[in-house]
């Protein structure tokens, strides 16, 4: 049995539909009973979990071979590491009292115990779990991550913290993490896999690969360092208590300070791929 924490997410769900797709035994915790049906008429168990609760957690986790966990984000909270504590004492708890294996999402940066923002609640995650011989999947920048600067600011404009604009990160898909956290969910024993995708992109080339998709000019243009203040909190509505973490992460990205630890594993879905399907799909709208 695997258990996968977070299948109503994206990553959860790929994973989660991943093991089914092998025919593997699924347990699913889901923190109301929303979309449980579904699961089940896809094969799966369901289990109601609160991550913040180690009670709960210990009957969803046991009997388990290994576990899928991540750390929730709530983005509307003042201070994200404060739950993040919170997850990463219940899932130490939970996984002690069990015997249960772990391999939980973390970020690209999350090495660092300082100067990394937001990814500051995976390294806090990473430190609770390490000694259970957690298995860590550090992920490069969500392609994902670039759809609310599509949509929440100008139309034919990828709206960039990231600078400069020709300047390459580590970016990936969706797929390409669960695939790689199946792949440990099913093998023994603890490691940390960095991961990413088929190459590194830089915001021009995720502007043209949008263009192509969307079917006219998409430029991309950065954010001026003295309205990032302002943007994150008109625009993307987050608590002005919060802001600071979210600098901290941009301006560890620009400096290279948030980079990866080894030679990560490169997957299969490229930028342009992705701006396809999200097109497609009505993620973005032309």
């Amino acid at each position: 049995m695997f258990v996968i924490v977070g299948a109503n997410g994206k990553t959860g769900g790929a994973v989660a539909r991943a093991l089914l797709a092998e025919g593997q035994p699924v347990r699913v915790l889901l923190r109301s009973d929303r979309s449980a049906d579904r699961w089940r008429a896809a094969g799966a168990e369901v289990a109601g979990a609160d991550v913040h609760d180690p009670a709960s957690l210990i009957a969803a986790f046991r009997g388990a071979q290994a576990a899928y966990v991540l750390n929730p984000p709530e983005y509307g909270v003042d201070d994200l590491l404060e739950p993040a504590r919170r997850v990463a004492d219940a899932y130490r708890s939970a996984l002690s009292a069990t015997g249960v294996r772990a391999v939980a999402l973390s970020s690209i940066g999350a090495q660092h115990g300082e100067g990394i923002g937001n990814i500051l609640s995976n390294h806090i995650v990473e430190s609770a779990l390490a000694p259970l011989g957690a298995t860590f999947v550090r992920a490069g920048n969500f392609m994902t991550n670039w759809l609310p600067n599509l949509s929440v600011l100008r139309p034919g404009v990828l709206s960039s913290f990231l600078a400069p604009l020709d300047q390459a990160i580590p970016t990936v898909a969706v797929p390409d993490i669960a695939t790689v956290v199946v792949r440990e969910l099913l093998s023994t024993g603890s490691r940390t896999v960095e991961v990413t995708g088929p190459a590194d992109y830089s915001p021009k080339q995720v502007a043209a690969a949008f263009a192509t998709a969307l079917g006219h000019p998409v430029h991309a243009e950065v954010i001026p360092r003295e309205h990032w203040f302002e943007v994150l909190t008109t625009k993307f509505g987050l608590p002005e208590a919060a802001v600071g973490n979210w600098i901290q992460m941009w301006e560890g990205f620009n400096s290279g300070h948030i980079r990866f630890e080894g030679a990560p594993e490169r997957g299969q879905v490229t930028i342009e791929e992705f701006a396809a399907t999200a097109v497609a799909t009505q993620e973005v709208r032309a």
